[in-house]
């Protein structure tokens, strides 16, 4: 285990890169899996948005940091299930969700007023992988989008792929040309470790990093 020392240097050269890198992008750091102790260092170091995507973990951890973190802002990426909306709304701090895969879920949210209010994105299913969830009607997102206080559009490029750059252009492509359809004014949550650079060359308005911000290049 390093030490806490050894480590805050190798979260500062991580966190220093990736922001010489995003000209245009907000970084939403993805600390799943990742311990309190890194999360507090990142955020002495100037970072405040990280990304969860267990209810669970994220409750833990909204909970324990809500008073040496306190301007930090929580975005929920993960699958949601609607059961857990309900603990979903206790946490503090929680500023966005990016994981609205379907117009059924967006009319529950819309229901606890602690999350009508939030940052609102629409899970967009750009590639055709059978584990990935989300809109794939143009209809249907228009009409959530016009109906609802939408803030965004969110999707994610292929997991299996040969050609990890093309597929992932593709992907966000297509996640833009949908949001440039419905309004132009839609922010864009598209990248993560593996292609943030890819997706903010294609306008994206937050990233997703985990891996490349935590992990140890031990």
């Amino acid at each position: 285990m390093p030490s806490q020392k050894s480590r805050k240097q190798e979260l500062a050269a991580n966190l220093e890169k990736i922001l010489n890198e995003l000209v245009s992008a907000q970084l939403i750091a993805v600390s799943k899996n990742y311990p309190i102790s890194d999360i507090q260092i990142l955020y002495e170091l100037g970072q405040r948005d990280f990304g969860e995507n267990r209810v669970q973990e994220l409750s833990e951890k909204a909970q324990e940091l809500k008073v040496v973190c306190p301007d930090i802002r929580w975005h929920f990426i993960g699958k949601l299930q609607s059961n857990k909306l309900n603990q979903l709304a206790k946490v503090s701090n929680l500023v966005a969700i990016h994981s609205i895969d379907s117009l059924s879920l967006l009319q529950k949210i819309q229901t606890k007023i602690e999350l009508k209010n939030l940052l609102l994105f629409l899970q967009v299913k750009t590639s055709d992988e059978a584990e990935k969830q989300g809109f794939e009607n143009l209809e249907e997102l228009k009409t959530a989008a016009n109906d609802y206080a939408i803030f965004g559009l969110m999707t994610m490029g292929k997991i299996r792929t040969e050609d990890l750059a093309k597929d992932a252009v593709e992907c966000f492509q297509k996640c833009r040309s949908i949001r440039n359809k419905i309004d132009k004014d839609l922010k864009l949550s598209m990248g993560m470790s593996q292609d943030y650079l890819i997706a903010q060359e294609c306008e994206s308005d937050y990233v997703r990093v985990g891996s490349s911000l935590f992990a140890s290049k031990n």
